[in-house]
């Protein structure tokens, strides 16, 4: 599935999380995982620390039997590190971004809703987060994927699909029927139109001979029941779709990532960018 992982890595707790999950992936398709480091203190050298840090995060890859490289970028102090990141994707061909985040240092920010406006380029590749909280095992058993029938969910779909396969996990399919108020009258989706989208959703999986099941939860917040569906079914894996706009400043900002990463205890795998025109509303499941 994917062949090359750009596995961007900070010295925080959030590493140990994150390297058996990168290992278990890359063993399971025989991915080849570039590891990054943006060093930012001082803009003309390379310190111990950082050498360290990244030889010690190949060498554990390597230990997993994962074929492992790593490198350092340096950047200004006052750059943000989503340029470089971006920038080492396209340079590399990763067709995977993976990311061990605590959530407050300015790696975690990236896809945490902080980058700055100004920051330039944008990733093509599915990115994976793994927050320092993350207590589900390597090998997810369990996938869920929010859907709500937009391209971007689809492609969720085919993504969660393939996880699924490689390790023999099953997929939870969920669609949030968000209640939305008008003037004090709630109003939601007609059942029917979202069990069309489930419908559709578990096909696409079982066609591969995965074991699907399907839930359409009611909820004032999209994020709210993607989180308690992944806590009711046991999650390992959580696989979103995305409309990311061309800037990193827009990847999960206000968004149902953003707020199902923070709380969520196993990674979330956002599914590689689909590119669509503005659109007035933002339906549910989209992390734009």
């Amino acid at each position: 599935m994917y062949s090359k992982i750009l596995f961007a890595v900070d010295d925080d707790e959030a590493l140990d999380g994150a390297v058996p999950v990168v290992a278990a992936l890359a063993r399971i398709w025989g991915a080849e995982v570039s590891v990054l480091h943006v060093h930012r203190i001082d803009p003309n050298a390379v310190d111990g620390a950082s050498r360290n840090l990244v030889t010690t995060v190949v060498e554990r890859l390597q230990d997993a039997g994962v074929r492992a490289h790593g490198e350092i970028r340096l950047a200004d102090h006052r750059d943000r590190v989503g340029p470089v990141i971006a920038s080492m994707a396209a340079g590399t061909g990763a067709d995977l971004v993976a990311i061990g985040s605590h959530g407050r240092s300015d790696l975690g920010a990236l896809f945490l809703g902080s980058v700055s406006h100004d920051a330039s380029g944008g990733l093509e590749a599915p990115v994976l987060v793994v927050r320092a909280s993350c207590t589900a095992p390597a090998e997810p058993r369990t996938v869920l994927v929010g859907v709500d029938g937009s391209t971007a969910s689809d492609e969720a779909v085919a993504e969660a699909a393939d996880v699924a396969a490689s390790f023999g996990a099953r997929v939870v399919v969920v669609h949030v029927n968000q209640v939305m108020t008008a003037e004090g009258v709630a109003i939601v989706e007609p059942e029917e139109q979202g069990r069309a989208i489930l419908r559709r959703a578990v096909a696409t999986v079982e066609a591969r001979g995965i074991d699907a099941t399907a839930e359409m939860p009611v909820d004032h917040s999209a994020a709210n029941g993607v989180v308690l569906a992944a806590e009711r079914h046991h999650a390992d894996l959580v696989v979103l779709g995305s409309r990311r706009p061309s800037h990193l400043d827009g990847l999960l900002m206000g968004s149902v990532a953003h707020e199902a990463i923070h709380r969520l205890h196993c990674p979330v795998l956002l599914a590689r960018r689909v590119r669509t025109a503005l659109t007035p509303a933002v339906p549910q499941g989209d992390p734009r």
